[in-house]
């Protein structure tokens, strides 16, 4: 049970999202404008961002106090806001919450609803603040350009891959995507691209042009050779514009390579004007860690966690199970209500046709198993339906075979606070 403050906040959801940086610039003026207090880099994507975020904070945390903002969480809600390895303390997140609900409030009484992730991410900006971080490293929430995030100047941005998502904000095209995505590029203010469609890399280079920001694509000035990639890291050479690399990672699967590479890319930029070696990305990368990405749970049976949760980060999964020439495994599977199941399930089906399917105890945006099912029954031979996902789990690891649990970072929340009692 979180404490009354923080379930305060969670209730804030109820207002959705909300794409308008008027609020967000108000309260942090109220606070102080503490964004301005700390240098930072800012990461945006359809995928991969969390992942680069990881990346950079381990990098940076070698040689600066660092900071590092993301969304959602797994299983706390401090673990949204981390400073050299701590989670925010709840007792912050508590009081920061009694200090400004009259202010919320009062924003409220004129229709100017503040949102959850508005208002975790002004808590975040202060406690970096208060903590004298060096660096933050901040997770774009959603999009980029009227992500609350977006009222930060950062040293350099970052935008790992554009794909179609949340269509009824960001618009109906990749084009559409990538022109909110670069939203985040500032005035003369480096941008490091990991895409490589056509149409998202035209966007966001002409708007790079237009702020006289330095465009670096990884996938034109980076190349990489000699990958071997095992269950638990995989190695490769990497060549960039400024030296050559043997990169060791522990995240697994060849879209890691970009992420890595954007990575690397942003942290040799920033050398330029801060201490930052090749030492430090190399071991940053090497000692990184980032839950719920393709992350072993358990060895006997293997049990995965992945986060996957759209078609695109779907495929990727798939792809690093055929690459580890893991066959026939079990997935266990949720999604909220929004969520291509035609995309994901067909992807899913190249490597499988079994599946448990289970409901996230998350009322407003859950898919209900009913339509879970029938859906699922559309794509696989064997489908097993089971309301309660620690049911689900125990059915799973009761088989004994390598099992995928994905399709919603808040499955894996509750999976996790279910392993704690098996």
């Amino acid at each position: 049970m979180e404490p009354p403050e923080i379930e305060y906040i969670y209730n804030l959801r109820r207002f959705g999202m909300k794409m308008d940086l008027s609020i967000m610039r108000e309260l942090a003026a109220k606070l102080g404008n503490p964004q301005n207090d700390f240098k930072s880099v800012h990461i945006t994507g359809t995928n991969g961002k969390g992942s680069v975020c990881a990346f950079l904070y381990s990098i940076l945390k070698r040689r600066y106090s660092t900071g590092l903002y993301t969304s959602p969480h797994i299983s706390r809600y401090t673990e949204r806001i981390i400073v050299d390895d701590r989670e925010i303390e709840l007792d912050y997140a508590i009081q920061f919450i009694r200090d400004w609900r009259e202010e919320i409030e009062a924003l409220a009484a004129q229709n100017r609803n503040p949102t959850f992730f508005e208002v975790t991410t002004m808590l975040a900006f202060k406690y970096f603040s208060e903590r004298n971080v060096d660096f933050a490293v901040v997770e774009v929430g959603l999009g980029g350009r009227l992500d609350a995030t977006n009222i930060i100047t950062p040293e350099i941005s970052g935008i790992v891959t554009v794909d179609l998502e949340h269509t009824n904000i960001l618009g109906n095209t990749i084009a559409d995507i990538a022109r909110e995505k670069a939203g985040i590029i500032k005035p003369n203010v480096p941008v490091v691209v990991g895409e490589q469609k056509k149409e998202a890399l035209e966007v966001i280079r002409k708007i790079a042009e237009s702020k006289n920001a330095a465009y670096h694509n990884v996938h034109e000035e980076c190349s990489v050779s000699d990958l071997s990639m095992e269950l638990h890291s995989m190695q490769f050479k990497a060549a960039t514009p400024l030296r050559e690399y043997e990169i060791e990672l522990p995240l697994v699967g060849r879209h890691q390579i970009t992420n890595a590479l954007v990575a690397i890319r942003i942290a040799e930029i920033l050398s330029e004007n801060y201490t930052i070696g090749k030492e430090d990305i190399v071991e940053g990368l090497r000692t990184a860690r980032w839950r719920g990405r393709f992350e072993i749970k358990r060895e006997n049976p293997l049990l995965i966690f992945d986060s996957a949760h759209n078609p695109s980060a779907m495929r990727v999964l798939v792809d690093t199970v055929k690459s580890l020439n893991i066959e026939h495994p079990l997935f266990l599977f949720s999604a909220l209500s929004d969520k291509d199941l035609h995309g994901i399930f067909s992807k899913i089906r190249e490597v499988t046709d079994r599946i448990i399917v289970t409901e996230i105890d998350y009322e407003k945006r859950k898919t209900s198993l009913d339509i879970l099912e029938r859906r699922a029954r559309e794509y696989f031979r064997e489908v097993k339906a089971i309301k309660s996902s620690c049911a689900a789990l125990r059915q799973a690891l009761e088989k004994g075979e390598v099992i995928i649990a994905t399709g919603s970072i808040y499955l894996l929340g509750e999976l996790e606070e279910c392993l704690r009692s098996l």
